[in-house]
This record gives structure tokens, sequence and C-alpha cells, in this order.
């Protein structure tokens, strides 16, 4: 039991020794991997404050390692409906399902893909005994919409094009029902960070939006073929359904064969991009 307890605080140790050599940086070695999920899950929870944003009722959450201080964002949210569900924008859906189970999915889809959007997101009991997803929070410039509307435009658009269209294809594959202008985050050097997937994976079998899917990364596409059915059993199956994961790869399939379409119609050069 000893060596276990220490070997657990090494690790720990180690995760905020890493954050604190990227202190002030928000690459993907800080906001994404190992060492931002040691330090999510063993830092010591200092405060807990409601966000007041959002349908999900978030938390702030502040959090200490080691000296290693750094905020987090808590849901608990767990809505499902079956049947078909009215939102409140007059659409309707079915099978609804408002979680934060999807949350872990999404960013674990994300390492998985190469994707590097999402920012790092556990599971840990934290407001009011509640189990939820505690994710990294991204200290950010913008969102997108507050970047619209101060006309603020990247000094290389054609990475913030493909950014675009790499977030894209990614909402097509989780089925992410809940993309808009204020959950896309840009930071200071103009790139995207990915949040609020508490209503990803529906039940689509199809791509939601073909037609958004123009051009490809050769490095996302690469990506996507490995997900396989056992490898997501074993990573996600505890939060998602067997069926949440056929159909995320009958999407994936979706994907590969508008991909081929796109080239075969205009040539590789046109559709695929790095």
């Amino acid at each position: 039991m000893r060596r276990l307890v220490a070997h657990v605080g090494f690790l720990a140790i180690a995760a905020a020794a890493t954050l604190t050599v990227h202190a002030g940086q928000e690459s993907s070695a800080v906001y994404q991997g190992k060492a931002a999920e040691d330090f999510l899950t063993n830092a010591k929870i200092v405060s807990t404050r409601p966000l007041g944003e959002g349908v999900t009722r978030p938390y702030r959450v502040e959090l200490e390692l080691n000296g290693v201080t750094h905020s987090a964002v808590f849901k608990s949210i767990d809505v499902r409906k079956a049947g078909v569900t009215v939102l409140a924008d007059g659409t309707s859906d079915i099978d609804f399902q408002d979680s934060w189970q999807t949350e872990i999915a999404a960013y674990t889809v994300d390492r998985i893909i190469g994707l590097g959007l999402v920012p790092a997101t556990v599971e840990r009991r934290v407001v009011d005994g509640k189990v939820g997803s505690l994710q990294w929070f991204v200290e950010v410039m913008a969102t997108e919409a507050e970047r619209l509307e101060q006309k603020l435009t990247s000094p290389d658009m054609d990475d913030w094009n493909e950014q675009i269209l790499t977030t894209r294809l990614f909402d097509q594959l989780i089925a992410n029902v809940d993309r808009h202008l204020k959950n896309i985050l840009v930071t200071k050097e103009y790139k995207l960070r990915l949040i609020d997937h508490s209503r990803a994976f529906r039940i689509n079998r199809g791509l939601p939006k073909p037609e958004l899917l123009t051009r490809f990364s050769r490095t996302l596409l690469d990506g996507i073929t490995k997900l396989e059915k056992k490898d997501l059993q074993k990573q996600v199956g505890k939060y998602l359904t067997s069926g949440q994961i056929d159909r995320l790869l009958s999407r994936r399939d979706a994907i590969l064969a508008l991909a081929k379409k796109r080239i075969a119609e205009k040539g590789e050069a046109a559709v695929l991009y790095k």
C-alpha cells in the first residue's frame, strides 16, 4: 500500500512539474495529454462556483497541486429522454441526451484521431458529491462570436480555414448537434479549442450535414481510420452505448466514402490538405 501511495504521489508531482514547465503557454502538452489529465484527477479542489452560463449548469472549479494552480469546468448534467423531444428552438430530436459522459467521450475520440482541439476531460466527483466531467479551462482571446464581433482576423488564413474544416469534420463524426459560435474558442495565436460536447454522439448513422465537408485533412482522414470498435469499447464503453459506438463508426465510414467521392470529382489537390 505504501508503494502504491508513493507511486500516485510521484505521478501527481510529475504532472505538476510538467505543467509548471509550460506555464503561460497553451501548447497541446498543457491542455491535453497525461499531465493535464493527472492534474485534473489529483489536484486539490480549492473552490467551486456556478459559471452562470449554459443550460448544462457548469461550475468553475479552482484546483491546486504542489503549488501549481489552474481552473477547470465541471458538468454533472445527465438528461435522457426516449422518443421524440421538441427542443427550445422548435426542432425535434429522437432519444434526446444531454450528458457529461459524452464530454469525456469527445475528448477521448479527439486523442485517438489526433484532432488536438478538445481540452483534457476526466471523470471526477466534485460538486455536492456528484460525479461528472472535469475539463481543463483554456485561456483564450475570445469566443468565435466575439472574434467576429470585434472583426479580428487570423494572420494565416490558410491555417484558419483548415481549422474550420477540421472542426466541421469532427462535429460530423461525433454527430454534435450543439456547435455554435460561443463554444468555439480562439487563442491569441488564432488556434481553435472546442468545448461543449454534452449533446454529441447522436443516433445518426449518416452524416448530419455532409454538404459542409468539402475539403479534408490527410492527417485526420488517417486518424479516423484508427477508430476500431474493440478499442472504443475499452476506452469509451463506460460513457457511450454500443449503439452510439456503432453509429460513430458508420459516420466514420461515411466520411471516408465522401472524401473518396470528392477526390474522384475534383482531384486530390483540390480536396486534400495537410
